[in-house]
């Protein structure tokens, strides 16, 4: 049974919760301004879609058989949306869905909402797109969580709907389902040989849990004598158990095929005597590393850095690649980017 969009919603699954508020914002957008509506709708679209949300009021407009002076007219649309925590949308129940429009409807849409990783999900479902438009005219559109964020924080609105999108922000963002680890810089504390295998494209530590943990980011940048002097792009971390045993891939922010990554990981440890006896007794997580870029940025206050790692949130949010954010950083201090 279906059931209204509801400020009070007792959905105890997560995947139903997040529909819930996202048919919200909607809504709430919808009874502020329907052009504003259309406008968001009209971006998570394909560029070639015309959506018409509303009436139309036209004069004049010729018909088979007269030209009536006003018309009303209002093009009728259904927009569905299926919701997942992770970018596993089943093929039959997406076909289920697609089906599921009444044929009589002019314009279908379909949308797969999710935390998808990759900057570009519909080559994800190249296949199924395809074969929603021929066989049914069905706009199948997969989006992120973060892109529908992004189209509803820059429409035109009113202050008191910028202030749910900015509640509606903190919300997805308790519910990890917005990438924040494409912004996230982690800086960690190296020196001596670990500093050597920086410089061949690696770090490694022991996979222990605790000081060892490490949030996913897209740039880790190796400390030394009070400053970061390269910026990387990480291409996966791979944890490897004991005497080169079985390979997981923790992140790939690369989208390089997993059997790669845990055999460069491992030919890593094998070729270095130190992690190779280390790796008898202790697992190890290989952050593989790429793109390394000169920079200067440095910790201006006294002492060194405290504990085995420190994040910047957010301070490449502005950047596409290590190139561009070790140009923003040189010459910077920590306490430009305090957080």
């Amino acid at each position: 049974m279906s059931r209204s969009i509801s400020l009070f919603s007792d959905y105890r699954s997560g995947e139903n919760s997040l529909t819930n508020y996202c048919g919200l914002i909607f809504k709430i957008l919808y009874e502020e301004n329907p052009k504003s509506f259309e406008e968001v709708l009209g971006s998570l679209l394909p560029s070639n879609t015309n959506l018409t949300v509303g009436v139309n009021f036209l004069q004049q407009t010729k018909q088979k058989k007269s030209i009536p002076d006003l018309a009303i007219t209002q093009r009728s649309f259904t927009v569905f949306f299926e919701t997942k925590l992770t970018n596993w949308f089943y093929e039959k129940q997406t076909y289920e869905h697609i089906k599921g429009f009444q044929q009589e409807t002019q314009d279908k849409i379909l949308f797969l909402l999710s935390n998808f990783e990759s900057d570009e999900p519909e080559k994800l479902f190249t296949e199924q797109i395809k074969r929603a438009w021929s066989e049914d005219r069905v706009i199948l559109q997969p989006i992120s969580f973060e892109e529908l964020l992004k189209q509803l924080k820059g429409v035109r609105s009113s202050e008191s709907f910028k202030k749910i999108i900015d509640e509606f922000e903190i919300y997805l963002d308790a519910k990890n389902v917005l990438p924040k680890w494409k912004y996230l810089l982690d800086v960690v504390n190296c020196a001596g040989s670990i500093y050597q295998e920086i410089e061949a494209n690696v770090y490694i530590c022991p996979d222990t849990g605790g000081s060892y943990s490490h949030r996913r980011a897209k740039y880790l940048g190796p400390y030394s004598n009070k400053r970061v002097t390269k910026i990387f792009e990480v291409r996966a971390v791979v944890s490897i158990q004991h005497e080169l045993g079985e390979g997981n891939v923790k992140w790939n922010n690369s989208g390089e095929p997993e059997q790669v990554l845990i055999e460069d990981a491992r030919e890593i440890i094998r070729r270095s005597e130190f992690r190779s006896n280390e790796n008898k007794t202790v697992q190890l997580q290989v952050f593989l590393l790429a793109n390394g870029e000169p920079t200067c940025f440095e910790k201006k206050t006294p002492g060194g850095m405290l504990g085995s790692k420190k994040y910047f949130w957010d301070m490449a949010i502005d950047c596409k690649n290590s190139h561009e954010l070790a140009k923003l950083l040189d010459g910077k201090s920590w306490k430009d980017f305090q957080n």
